[in-house]
């Protein structure tokens, strides 16, 4: 499997169809947190969040694809596909389930929910 650098990272975090699944994947995320249960651990964080990406800014910003794109499982899939004669072919390489995935992985550390203690 081809190793990932950050500029592949960096490239794909600003490849417009790449931020616009992300963009996507936040917010079908962002439904399933706000219909979670409260006592889930830090909650008030993660439906801060959801609010966010509910009602999201600019657009024309890459917003939070480049925290996915940095998610090992994304880069490596993103440098397996890559052809450097198909500008699309790293972001295409990608499934929407491992970007939803991805998302749901990083959702507490992009909300602020910091591990949990006992």
């Amino acid at each position: 499997m081809p190793a990932s650098t950050l500029i592949a990272e960096h490239e794909l975090g600003r490849h417009t169809l790449f931020t616009a699944r992300v963009r996507t994947a936040f917010t079908r995320v962002a439904r399933e947190v706000l219909a979670e249960d409260p006592s889930t651990p830090g909650n008030p964080l993660r439906i801060s969040l959801a609010r966010t990406m509910i009602n999201p800014g600019d657009g024309t910003t890459p917003g939070l694809a480049p925290v996915i794109a940095a998610d090992p499982v994304i880069s490596a899939a993103a440098a397996a596909g890559r052809d450097d004669a198909n500008p699309d072919s790293a972001q295409a390489a990608v499934t929407d389930e491992e970007i939803l995935l991805a998302v749901r992985r990083a959702w507490n550390l992009t909300a602020g929910v910091g591990p949990a203690t006992s």
